[in-house]
């Protein structure tokens, strides 16, 4: 449950700093800001909340580790979020080279915040399970509990 409530907030920062930063600069720069934004807040709250009782080796490490696991889940959320975003503004559009252009270099203002932001929950959601499993496996499993394949080995003091 509290892996789900900082979750919600996570998706509160995403979705607000995309709609903000959708408006004024090109997508890609939107979607990596509120992504790698989030991220960071996720962590921060699931360490000091949600996980906290799952911390293994040193605070820098655990914030690589889920990092890296939060990326599949941010990568996910990114195709989904520019595969919409192409699908709406290609509706009547012959001109794919304008289309790229208007996605990666220039503004969203075409499109409307609550637009915006649909699209960019439903990119939020298909990369939460893949954020939930990689996290729980990668970054906070418990001591003694192993991976397959994983050597069993000295644990480093927690933060």
């Amino acid at each position: 449950m509290k892996f789900a409530v900082v979750g919600g907030m996570g998706t509160l920062v995403n979705e607000g700093l995309f709609v903000v930063l959708a408006k004024v600069s090109p997508l890609l720069y939107a979607l990596i800001v509120a992504i790698e934004v989030s991220i960071i807040f996720n962590f921060v709250f699931n360490d000091i909340w949600t996980f906290k009782d799952r911390r293994v080796g040193k605070f820098l490490h655990r914030l690589l580790k889920f990092h890296l696991s939060s990326l599949t889940g941010g990568i996910v959320q990114a195709v989904v979020v520019v595969a919409l975003v192409s699908l709406i503004l290609r509706m009547g559009r012959a001109d794919l080279l304008g289309l790229m252009q208007q996605i990666f270099m220039s503004s969203l203002r075409t499109l409307s915040s609550i637009s915006l932001l649909e699209i960019n929950l439903i990119g939020i959601v298909a990369g939460f399970v893949v954020r939930f499993l990689v996290s729980l496996t990668f970054v906070w499993r418990r001591d003694g509990e192993e991976t397959q394949g994983q050597l069993k080995g000295p644990h480093e003091p927690s933060f």
